[in-house]
């Protein structure tokens, strides 16, 4: 997982449930928007304005262009 500021957080063991390298995406994402909490990112992700989002890459140093996270029905968990 990433930013836009260059810091990555590696995740070698996900277990479905959002944390990457100690760091939770909406967390993350709710610095990334200028907040702090956890909850604050998740109203984020599912409100209406457009935001800075974390990306997800299975490769450090990867070119990508910034989206938001998309509707999973399986909450993220491997298929």
């Amino acid at each position: 997982m990433s930013d836009g500021n260059g810091n990555v957080w590696k995740e070698d063991n996900y277990d479905g449930y959002g944390v990457f390298g100690g760091k939770d995406f909406y967390e993350l994402l709710a610095e990334m928007n200028g907040k702090k909490t956890r909850a604050e990112g998740i109203d984020i992700a599912f409100g209406k304005e457009p935001f800075k989002s974390p990306n997800l890459t299975e490769n450090e140093g990867r070119t990508f262009n910034w989206r938001g996270p998309e509707d999973c029905p399986d909450q993220g968990f491997f298929y």
